[in-house]
């Protein structure tokens, strides 16, 4: 009986802990203290990202406004240029045969628009003379009716015969049609035609020569190639010899303005709620876990979330992420830098 009242005992402590066991669970969850804010934590962090060395000013490709065969190559790599200096000259033969075939339509168009100012200014001359040729040919007219009439009073006297009196009205009726014709061809030329219209029309024609003129002049000058401003060639992958033509792959000339190197760091956009203009930032070489540390700031976020600009496929790394990119400023200028270099950055919180 003592061994039954012990096994019952038990029995009832263990189904009462069933029931408050979980209860007390309950209570205490419901009573725990509150988790920390996990976003403020994140906003503690600091942000880790990758990037590449870049050019203030941008990296460029050179390349011809028209095809061309490279006569000279003036320039090499990495070496400093001044604006405008020549990088290399392609054969401009054919360009300096269009000039001259252009400069001499702009020297026929010259000679044409004189002339035709020439003939502006005898206009009124030669209208004058076509106005004085029809009156001759009115006055022939009269005179030629005077005659037939003078005839006719003297037949009395002298007899006109039918042949003679045909003869004198036939001459009439044809100096009447000259008269005639003589007066319409006048007032057509009042009415149609005008020399200002010639003169424009030479003017046009000494325009559109011009025209033609300084493209050949440019295409003359575009066969060198110069520095559109002060920096250096990363690449030259061409030589005497070789023939170029716009949107050639791989670019003859990768030029780099002169300016500070910067670096374009590619944010993922998880984090950009994270990342402010003007904050710290830590840079180092990807490639070196000893590498020394460059610091900078933040100078620019862009406003686009898009691919990354670098599209180069390299192992190991994502390259169809979609990323914000923002430009970070070094605090000093870094020789040791190389431009497309990958660099791991860190944004640092505080």
């Amino acid at each position: 009986m003592a061994d039954e009242g012990r096994t019952s005992g038990w029995v009832r402590w263990l189904a009462i802990g069933l029931l408050v066991g979980p209860l007390a669970v309950v209570g205490w969850w419901l009573s725990r203290p509150a988790a920390p804010n996990s976003l403020a934590t994140m906003d503690e962090l600091d942000v880790l990202c990758t990037g590449r060395v870049d050019s203030s000013g941008m990296v460029v490709s050179l390349e011809p406004s028209q095809a061309g065969r490279v006569l000279k190559i003036f320039a090499q790599e990495n070496k400093p240029l001044e604006k405008g200096q020549e990088i290399l000259r392609l054969d401009d033969s054919t360009a300096k045969a269009r000039l001259l075939q252009a400069t001499a339509g702009v020297d026929g168009a010259k000679v044409d628009f004189a002339s035709a100012e020439k003939e502006a200014q005898r206009f009124p001359e030669q209208l004058e003379a076509r106005r004085a040729l029809g009156a001759a040919a009115k006055a022939r007219v009269d005179q030629a009716k005077k005659l037939v009439e003078q005839r006719k009073a003297q037949q009395q006297i002298t007899p006109l015969t039918k042949i003679e009196q045909e003869g004198l009205e036939a001459q009439v009726r044809e100096l009447e049609s000259l008269e005639l014709a003589d007066r319409l061809q006048l007032a057509d030329i009042e009415k149609n035609l005008n020399p200002q219209w010639r003169i424009d029309a030479a003017k046009a024609r000494l325009d559109a020569a011009k025209a033609d003129q300084q493209l050949a002049q440019k295409n003359v000058e575009d066969c060198v190639m110069r520095a559109p401003s002060a920096g250096r060639i990363l690449r030259l992958q061409t030589s005497e010899g070789a023939l170029l033509m716009p949107g050639g792959y791989p670019a003859s000339i990768v030029f780099v303005p002169a300016g500070p190197l910067v670096v374009r760091a590619e944010l993922d956009q998880e984090f950009i709620g994270r990342v402010r203009e003007g904050m710290t930032v830590e840079v180092r070489d990807d490639g070196r876990a000893d590498g020394p540390m460059y610091p900078g700031r933040i100078k620019s976020m862009s406003r686009w979330v898009a691919q990354r600009r670098t599209m180069i496929l390299d192992p190991g790394e994502i390259n169809d992420v979609r990323t914000v990119e923002c430009l970070v400023e070094l605090q000093s200028s870094i020789d040791e830098l190389f431009i497309g270099q990958r660099m791991r950055v860190r944004i640092k919180s505080k």
